[in-house]
């Protein structure tokens, strides 16, 4: 059920929804079922063109990348999970991350390079009995694409609020204070709070920002790619409010 309320408030969905609901109130209402069925394509549209995404990404890209020497004063690499691909043939039917998280791992590699610090990676089984935890995948991954070897695995979370929450239980172990966290930059927003209140110094790493294109006349067709950006940060944005709503 949580599922289900998740993608209906997300794009593409949740225009699919409404027009659904304005295709019912036709017969009863008309003129209230064909505004609702323009509304819902036209913000279908909005949210597939580049323009939209300078308007989103507003309030939660706002972290710069740091130089090597800010990155060097924390005592830890802290990757985030972000979802896995499930049965994927590549891996002989096997789980792998998924798109996001590989990204992640791909900077955080980047990072581990520049600056030698370990890596934690951080992510449940999001309730998959019996499944590895991304936490695993992201480490298999991690090992066999990079060569890079994370020194702690957290395998219990399921959210944001979590990954900080589990994450802390084993770095207070170790007496680790400052941690560089890698995720995507809309995501920042809502997971450095979360490390700060279990004490962390977080220096942000983001990757993975909103790319409005190269603009001209082809910026008001709509794409794919831009519906997709957009609903990533439609969705950052409910999830601040939620957490705000929650704290």
């Amino acid at each position: 059920m949580l599922l289900f309320i998740k993608y209906a408030v997300l794009p593409p969905f949740a225009n699919i929804l409404l027009v659904l609901a304005g295709l019912l109130m036709i017969r009863r209402w008309p003129t209230a079922g064909w505004w609702l069925i323009a509304l819902s394509t036209l913000c279908l549209y909005l949210l597939s063109i580049p323009p939209s995404l300078s308007v989103l990404s507003t309030g939660l890209e706002d972290h710069p990348v740091p130089t090597v020497e800010e990155a060097s004063r924390a005592d830890v690499i802290v990757v985030l999970g972000g979802g896995r691909d499930t049965s994927a043939p590549q891996w002989s039917g096997r789980d792998t991350v998924a798109e996001a998280p590989l990204a992640r791992l791909a900077e955080a590699a980047r990072w581990h390079r520049r600056t030698g610090l370990p890596l934690l990676l951080t992510g449940g089984r999001n309730g998959i009995d019996g499944a590895e935890s991304e936490a695993q995948l992201m480490a298999r991954m991690l090992d066999e694409a990079f060569g890079i070897q994370a020194r702690w695995l957290e395998h219990e979370s399921r959210d944001t609020r979590e990954n900080a929450e589990f994450s802390a239980r084993i770095l207070d172990a170790g007496d680790m204070d400052t941690i560089l966290l890698v995720t995507h930059a809309a995501h920042l927003t809502r997971a450095i709070p979360e490390f700060e209140k279990r004490g962390f110094e977080v220096i942000p790493a983001p990757m993975g920002f909103a790319s409005s294109g190269s603009g001209g006349e082809l910026s008001l067709l709509p794409r794919s790619t831009y519906l997709e950006q957009s609903t990533r940060l439609v969705y950052e944005h409910i999830g601040r409010l939620y957490y705000w709503l929650t704290d």
